[in-house]
């Protein structure tokens, strides 16, 4: 059975956010069932491929992955890398896939380039080109993303046996292509940051379509819908907010930890 079950469903920095004491962040504080892990899915079908690697990857994952498809340079999808290293589970020749970009700066920055130099990991291009494991697929598409080092950002389609998913955490803008990348499957996870535009003060530093542009965008899309990369801020964390009655009203959902989708 080929299989994509979610690991993490937050923005980069996870909720409670370091310094925050929203409303979202003081929960999960006192309640751990409030606790989001940063945004990560883990493909299985012959082997275990996980997509970003994030800071909570540690909590995430029992055992080293057969192969790691990394989306962009930021906090919480790169980081994580470095607990395959010697300090933590000591990885031999882990394949990792990330931009030609992206492989250049593992390769010449510390602490990352250590990893390449130890063996830990094995860099693999991806531009274009269908990776297959299995019985599965994983295609890389660019989209827009704003970087601080110019590297590509890449969402992945994922194509099983019987069904497709898309994995596009983290986007500026649902652009056209990206519409039509979302309509061209089964089942989409589509960044979900911010709820609406004025949840922080910098959202214009930080650009993400809002849920509820995408859902009026989406709403007549036959592709399952989820929303993941919560930002701390986003009332959907909250399941019994108005917000989360409204977006499940109209068909859509939220991501959550554990859950599992079949391809």
């Amino acid at each position: 059975m080929t299989t994509v079950e979610i690991l993490g469903t937050a923005q980069d920095a996870g909720v409670p956010h370091l310094g925050c004491r929203c409303v979202n962040c003081e929960a999960a504080r006192e309640d751990a069932q409030r606790t989001r892990y940063a945004s990560a899915v883990q493909l299985s079908d012959d082997g275990r491929y996980l997509f970003d690697a994030t800071p909570d990857v540690r909590f995430q994952l029992t055992d080293v992955p057969d192969g790691v498809f990394l989306t962009h340079a930021h906090l919480g999808h790169l980081t994580g890398l470095l607990y395959f290293g010697r300090e933590s589970a000591a990885a031999d020749g882990l394949l990792v896939y990330a931009t030609p970009g992206l492989g250049d700066v593992i390769r010449s920055n510390e602490p990352l380039c250590s990893l390449v130099a130890d063996g830990t990991v094995d860099l693999r291009s991806v531009a274009a080109d269908t990776v297959s494991l299995g019985s599965t697929s994983v295609t890389p598409f660019r989209v827009e993303h704003r970087e601080s080092v110019p590297t590509g950002t890449v969402s992945y389609r994922i194509d099983g046996p019987d069904r497709s998913l898309l994995y596009m955490s983290d986007i500026d803008t649902l652009s056209d292509r990206a519409e039509s990348l979302i309509r061209g499957v089964d089942v989409a996870l589509v960044d979900g940051t911010f709820w609406s535009s004025d949840e922080i003060d910098r959202v214009e530093d930080v650009p993400h379509p809002t849920v509820r542009s995408s859902m009026d965008d989406l709403n007549d899309a036959d592709t399952e819908l989820i929303f993941t990369h919560l930002n701390h801020t986003n009332p959907l964390l909250d399941p019994a907010s108005d917000e989360r009655e409204r977006l499940e009203s109209a068909g859509f959902r939220v991501a959550d930890r554990g859950n599992t989708i079949e391809l």
